[in-house]
Order: C-alpha cells, then sequence, then structure tokens
C-alpha cells in the first residue's frame, strides 16, 4: 500500500500536466490498477491477521488441552500424580502452624476378582463410579487423583486434631462401603486407608505419599475396610518384610523351601494314615521363618505358584516311598483356586513322579471358596474328577457355610485346632466339637482333629467317634528321613506316644 500510496505522488511529477491526453490515460489507467493493488492486499492482509489469530487461538488451545490430559487420568477425569505433586504446594502453602493436612492412600479391596468374573469394562465402569464417589465426598478443600490401577490418592481438608483426620477417614469408609448399583448388578467393595500428616510425617509429597502407602500396607493386614495412622516403625517393618521377600525368592529359585511331614492318626486303628507336608524355610540370615510369615508374602508377589510346584513335587517323591495305604495331605494357597490351570499343573507333577491320584488329599480354606464359589467349585470338580481328595481346612474357624458340605465335594474336614485345643476346658469348644463329629457322620465325610497335644484330648476325640488326630501329642512335622523312621517306630502296627499306654489305641 505504501509503494501504491508512493506511485500515485510521484506519477505526475515523470508526466506532467502539459503532456499529452495519451498520458493522461494512462496514469489513469495506472492508479486503477494499483489502487485495486492496495485494496486487495487491505482485504488480504485483514484475513491473513483473522486467520493468524485463529490458528494461534486453535493452538493454545490444542496445547491447553494436551496439558490437560498430561496432568489428568483419561479414564477417571482424576488428575493424576503428576497433577497431584503441583496441586500439594498449593493446598500446603498457607497452612497455619497449629493445622495439618493429610495426605491418604487407598485402594479397593476385591477388584481383580470383579474384573475375572465381569470383564474389564465393568471394572473401568467400576472405577469410575468410585472415583466420583470420593471425589464428591472430598469436595473442592482438597484433592483426589488416581495414582494407577485402583490406588488412588488424597489430600485431606486442613484438619486442626489428629482426631478430625481419624473421623474423616471413618466416614470415607463408611461412604465407600454403600453398594454400587451398575448395569443392573449391585456390587460392594471395602476400601483401606492409609494416612500420613503433612508436616508431621514429612514434607515432600513423594515421601507421604510412601508412608501413606507403608501405613495402607499395614491397614489391610489389620482387617477389611480400616485406617491406618503412619508410625516411624512400620518403616523398619516394610524393610524387613522387603528383604524377606528378596530372600524367599532367592529360596525358591534355589529349592531352599523344604517339606516337613507331620503324622495324621488313624484313631480306629491306632496307625498313621497318612502325613501332611508343611513348608518350612530357615534362612542364612533370618533364622527359621514360620509359614505364617512367608506364606502369605508368596501370596501377596506373585510366586506362590512357584512355590507349591516344587513343594508338591517333593512331597511326592517323598510319599512314593512310603507305603501305598498311606496319603499325603497338601495344603493349597486361597490364590490358586482362582487359576483354572490348577487342575492340569498337578495332574502334571503326580505324572511326572508317578505319584497315584487317589493317594493325594488337597486342603483349601472356607475363604477361599467365599472369594469366587463358582470358579473354586470348578476347579475342585476337576481336581476329584482325577481321583484326588479335597479336604476342608480349618473348618469352624472361618466364613462356615454348611453348603459347602453340600455343594462342594468334600471328603474330609478339619476341625480347627482353637477348639480341639480348649474343648477340655471350654464348653462352646466342646459342643462344637462333637457337633461337627455328628454332621460329618451324617454326611459320611472324614473327621481330623487338628492340635491334639493332650492325651485326655485325644481319647475324648476317640470316643465322639472322631476320625483321625493330628498334633504334637503324636509328633511335630518331620523331615523325609525321619518320618520314614517314625514308621518304622510303630510297635504292634500302632504309634507309641507319651500316655498311649494308659488307653487303648
Amino acid at each position: 500500500m505504501l509503494v501504491s500510496f508512493a506511485t500515485l505522488r510521484l506519477f505526475p511529477v515523470f508526466f506532467p500536466a502539459d503532456r499529452s491526453e495519451h498520458a493522461h490515460e494512462v496514469y489513469d489507467i495506472v492508479t486503477s490498477i494499483l489502487f485495486i493493488i492496495a485494496l486487495f492486499s487491505l482485504v488480504y492482509g485483514v484475513w491473513s491477521t483473522r486467520h493468524l489469530r485463529k490458528q494461534l487461538i486453535e493452538r493454545s488451545s490444542a496445547h491447553s488441552e494436551a496439558l490437560s490430559l498430561a496432568q489428568h487420568d483419561p479414564l477417571t477425569g482424576l488428575p493424576n500424580r503428576r497433577r497431584l505433586l503441583e496441586a500439594f504446594s498449593v493446598l500446603t502453602g498457607d497452612l497455619k502452624a497449629d493445622s495439618f493436612r493429610s495426605v491418604m492412600m487407598l485402594d479397593l479391596d476385591g477388584f481383580k476378582p470383579i474384573n475375572d468374573v465381569y470383564g474389564h469394562a465393568f471394572g473401568d465402569t467400576l472405577l469410575h463410579s468410585f472415583a466420583d464417589r470420593i471425589s464428591e465426598f472430598i469436595g473442592n478443600d482438597g484433592i483426589v487423583a488416581r495414582l494407577g490401577g485402583d490406588e488412588f490418592a488424597i489430600v485431606s481438608p486442613v484438619f486442626n486434631d489428629k482426631a478430625d483426620a481419624a473421623g474423616f477417614a471413618r466416614r470415607l469408609l463408611t461412604r465407600i462401603s454403600e453398594p454400587f448399583k451398575l448395569n443392573d448388578r449391585q456390587i460392594s467393595i471395602g476400601s483401606g486407608i492409609g494416612i500420613a500428616l503433612y508436616p508431621n510425617d514429612g514434607h515432600a509429597m513423594t515421601e507421604l505419599l510412601r508412608r501413606a502407602d507403608i501405613a495402607l500396607y499395614r491397614a489391610k493386614s489389620s482387617g477389611r475396610s480400616t485406617y491406618r495412622f503412619f508410625e516411624l516403625d512400620m518403616d523398619a517393618s516394610i524393610l524387613h518384610r522387603t528383604l524377606l521377600e528378596q530372600r524367599l525368592r532367592q529360596a525358591i529359585a534355589a529349592n531352599e523351601v523344604a517339606a516337613n511331614y507331620q503324622p495324621i492318626l488313624d484313631m480306629k486303628t491306632g496307625r498313621i494314615a497318612g502325613f501332611e507336608a508343611l513348608a518350612r524355610w530357615t534362612d542364612s540370615d533370618f533364622g527359621k521363618v514360620p509359614p505364617l510369615q512367608f506364606i502369605p508374602i508368596a501370596e501377596e508377589c506373585g510366586i506362590i505358584t512357584d512355590l507349591t510346584k516344587h513343594l508338591l513335587a517333593e512331597a511326592c517323591r517323598t510319599a512314593k516311598t512310603w507305603p501305598e495305604e498311606l496319603y499325603l495331605s497338601f495344603n493349597l494357597s486361597p490364590v490358586q483356586l482362582q487359576d483354572n490351570s490348577l487342575p492340569a499343573q498337578v495332574a502334571a507333577i503326580l505324572e511326572e513322579h508317578g505319584f497315584p491320584a487317589n493317594r493325594l488329599v488337597l486342603e483349601i480354606t472356607e475363604t477361599s471358596l467365599v472369594k469366587n464359589p463358582e470358579m473354586a467349585k470348578r476347579i475342585i470338580s476337576e481336581l476329584t474328577e482325577s481321583g484326588i481328595s479335597i479336604a476342608l481346612d480349618d473348618f469352624g474357624a472361618g466364613h462356615s457355610s454348611l453348603s459347602y458340605l453340600r455343594d462342594f465335594p468334600i471328603s474330609k474336614v478339619k476341625i480347627d485346632k482353637s477348639f480341639t485345643e480348649r474343648m477340655l476346658t471350654d464348653r462352646q469348644c466342646a459342643a462344637i466339637v462333637e457337633a461337627i463329629l455328628v454332621l460329618s457322620k451324617g454326611l459320611d465325610i472324614d473327621a481330623v482333629a487338628e492340635g491334639v497335644e493332650e492325651t485326655e484330648t485325644h481319647q475324648a476325640l476317640n470316643s465322639n467317634g472322631c476320625h483321625y488326630g493330628q498334633g504334637f501329642l503324636y509328633a511335630a512335622a518331620l523331615s523325609a528321613e525321619d518320618a520314614i523312621a517314625l514308621l518304622a517306630s510303630q510297635e504292634d502296627g500302632r504309634l507309641t506316644f507319651a500316655g498311649s499306654a494308659d488307653h487303648s489305641l
């Protein structure tokens, strides 16, 4: 436009007024052309400016959207870990000296079975509904973030007393426990909550999350739907567990976890009817580690299947050297009754070591039946069809239901030792033991009493028609060699134990 304007101003200089009429015509044509060019340039400039502004707005919007996606979970729409870390400094920036915020970690109890039974799409819907529920509960005074899977983190509103934080956690657990109605189904879930306090337990969000996670682990170990505050001794406990897990992985890989064998006495004949294989582990640093300590670790970190395969194979090799009438009893983890490949795994081990299926008794707990009864029934049916017997362990101490004995192919019930050990001094325990014995007789199911430690207990069980007994009165868990020696030590075909001379076996 500047060029056009300058040309229009200078053109008369080069074409004076006294020049020919032809020159004036040329002048008019040129000025018209230049005016059109100038007008076109103006229109194009306006259009280009608007187009550029639109592109800048679109790019800015795209950048904002990308930033939002980078800071939020795509499934639930909640902030993710990155956004949580950024928001934490804002939420804690203006705290008064006598106030604090709680950093809470929580996850869903039993989420994996729900995913397995109803499918991942249903699980995603449940996660979305769960996220909406806790977001509504927290409100605008705190923040909720999804860290991954079914794991969530919360920065609570400001509290002035630890009791306020505890009350907040209890109310949140109550809200979570209310049923979800999804796709014509009603689902109830629970959750544990681990709590770390800012600034008491740390100033960095990453450290507070770590400590809240430790407290969550302790809460879930304490029971369903509970909460725990972080305590300093938890750090030492988690470190111990982590080291123990590392050593257990090494021990399983090196086949250092061994099977010991505790005899099961036939009370009618007085002879050993079989042995229960029990896992035993001695570590060079930790010493003798109780099964109640390392078995849960193996279940939690996903190595229980490897441990079971090793121990069952070892037990089958050992049991094959026993007299043919003796059976081998072996414990299954509840985790394994959720594995469809279990029957094939057991069958492969039996075939490899030439051990008859009808001499194997697999012990399961009532808890393993509660989680997914349909899958458990299918797996147990496959096992029994091959000739394997099933025993219901710790009967009466868990989620006892007579329907298990009706609906599942159970051939033995093992009376929990908490009843057997007190049956001589506690009338209620004695009544429970008697009721189980009457029930087993009516259903034609063998009863095995655990925890027999006194001769009088043995006599009472025998007189009430108990089929089998197991406990320290007869023998503790023995090595394979000592188990053979114990079999050889039976006098006149009967096992000798303390006080047995005073009553007939």
